[in-house]
């Protein structure tokens, strides 16, 4: 089996920059609502202007939902990176006990 081999900390502290900035890319999209007034498609054309803007909200929504997902994903990275190098010092204790006892 190969070795693997990663740093705990720096793997956490880029893990947390994109942490940081989806949490601003998704409050300032946020902000950033999309608004199509349905009189703006012009006189007859309110309903096309309506459908402009509930495909709009809906593509807005979307990337909302994408950002929560990147974030997600991330918190579960980190998750997993905690786990992971618990169970590595957890092992890595053992094996020094072991080795010190052979002495």
């Amino acid at each position: 089996m190969p070795d693997v081999f990663f740093d705990e900390d720096e793997a956490t502290r880029l893990l947390d920059a994109v942490v940081d900035q989806t949490r601003a890319q998704s409050d300032a999209h946020r902000g950033d609502r999309p608004n199509f007034p349905a009189s703006s498609a012009g006189r007859d054309f309110g309903g096309h202007g309506a459908q402009i803007q509930a495909l709009l909200s809906q593509l807005h929504e979307r990337g909302a939902w994408r950002l929560d997902n990147i974030s997600a994903t991330a918190d579960a990275a980190r998750a997993q990176l905690r786990a992971f190098g618990e169970i590595d010092r957890g092992l890595s204790g053992q094996l020094g006990e072991q080795e010190a006892g052979m002495n």
